[in-house]
């Protein structure tokens, strides 16, 4: 009875277990000093169950090769029992994990695994290097995992917690939208004169952004970024007058992020925003004879803000900038064509939301 009711229990988890060649990417949160226990930002939610093993695997190759410990639904420990290159078991580094099936260790080399799985390099103790594996053996014993694992290793990993991390999204698309649809309407005091004009103003953009992978290098707290804006603004003077400017415009520019990496789930992350813009707009004037006007637009914005995301790669961000525009025209319906020069500048507070995937 005791045995079918642990039957029962484990059902759920076998169910979302992931199979052996499966592969995940992860990042290393937190190392022991001996980097032999290891805590990875994946956990049950991603399929992970104590005693899965798997290889460590970057663009050089197979880096060591480790079973789960202990685990819960963001985060697992993992015991490495064969260490082929330490440089890269590092904190915040990324990597791929590839469930392997269990393993044992063997002095017999006629049952080691593929020459990929050998260390290229021996020098120094065959235990710290790793020696060949053996395939399809039995899995570690549970007090060989326990002891792989030292208290102080748990408990220093587990204070010293890191916030979960989405560095495998790292293409963002996101919204802005600020609209306002007003209408006004002068008249004199006599009545006899009445103009009525649209006074509203339209502000829809959609943009992308790119985020680095590898946490390790210099650039990774720097994003690239484009946008495309379309702008519609439209204002009435006191007698009637209209004016209506349809605003295209173009931005690239990037992101920094000083403090927090832009990877980080679930905590409130800053930036330091900068674009250059270029575009088109018309305008035209309304009341008495119209008149109209193409030109072209460039400027710049520059300024800071805050990004927050979920788990799942939902986010949302605020941006507070200095706007700079220049506006060149050329009258379409003078006689003697005039050239007008209009700039436009000042602060914006935007909002956005996004989804990174």
């Amino acid at each position: 009875m005791k045995n079918l009711l642990l039957f029962i229990l484990l059902i759920p988890s076998l169910g979302f277990a992931l199979e052996v060649d499966e592969k995940l990417t992860a990042r290393i949160v937190k190392t022991s000093e001996s980097k032999k226990t290891v805590m990875l930002n994946r956990g049950t939610e991603d399929g992970l169950v104590e005693g899965d093993h798997a290889k460590f695997i970057v663009t050089a190759g197979i880096v060591a090769r480790g079973v789960v410990v202990k685990v819960s639904p963001t985060r697992s420990v993992w015991s490495v029992y064969r260490l082929v290159n330490a440089d890269f078991i590092t904190n915040d580094s990324v990597m791929s994990i590839k469930i392997t099936p269990p393993v044992k260790i063997t002095k017999d080399e006629s049952q080691a695994l593929v020459q990929e799985d050998t260390p290229t390099q021996v020098t120094g103790d065959a235990t710290t290097l790793g020696i060949p594996l053996a395939d399809g053996a039995q899995d570690l014993s549970a007090a060989a995992a326990d002891s792989a694992v030292s208290n102080t290793d748990l408990k220093s990993l587990e204070e010293n917690d890191a916030p979960a991390s989405i560095v495998e999204r790292n293409m963002e698309v996101y919204g802005f939208l600020n609209l306002s649809s007003l209408t006004a309407k002068s008249e004199d005091e006599a009545g006899a004169n009445s103009v009525s004009n649209s006074q509203a103003f339209q502000h829809i953009g959609i943009g992308g952004e790119f985020y680095p992978r590898n946490e390790r290098a210099w650039y990774s707290k720097f994003s690239a970024l484009a946008e495309v804006a379309l702008m519609k603004e439209n204002s009435q003077s006191y007698n009637g007058s209209g004016v209506t400017n349809d605003i295209t415009e173009f931005s690239f520019g990037a992101n920094w992020h000083p403090t927090t990496l832009p990877s980080v789930a679930g905590e409130f992350i800053p930036y330091v925003h900068g674009t250059v813009n270029i575009g088109t707009v018309q305008s035209t004037l309304k009341g008495g004879i119209e008149s109209s006007s193409n030109g072209a637009t460039n400027g710049f914005s520059i300024g800071g803000g805050f990004k927050f995301y979920t788990l799942r790669g939902f986010g949302a961000r605020m941006l507070l900038d200095y706007y700079v525009r220049a506006e060149k025209y050329k009258e379409d319906d003078s006689a003697v064509p005039t050239a007008y020069n209009k700039s436009v500048a000042g602060p914006r507070l935007m909002f956005a939301f996004s989804y990174r995937f």
